[in-house]
């Protein structure tokens, strides 16, 4: 889940979504049917942040980033 700053708007941070967590992230994110392993890049709500924070237990700053679901490609 990267965040992108909102200065900037370059990718700063990025949190990894636990697989126990994806189908509520997805829904939470408004992924389309028509997308099952979302490959798209979807905004997320304030709310649907906070929510995710909680869950993930992780700090996620709404004033600097916009924060998105969208693949990430790791290097190996």
């Amino acid at each position: 889940m990267p965040g992108y700053d909102k200065g900037t708007e370059r990718l700063t941070i990025e949190h990894d979504v636990p697989d126990a967590l994806f189908a509520e992230v997805r829904s939470l994110a408004q992924v389309p049917d028509t997308d099952q392993l979302a490959l798209g890049s979807y905004p997320l709500s304030l709310s649907a942040v906070r929510r995710i924070a909680f869950q993930i237990a992780a700090p996620l700053n709404v004033d600097a980033y916009d924060w998105y679901l969208e693949p990430v490609t790791r290097e190996p």
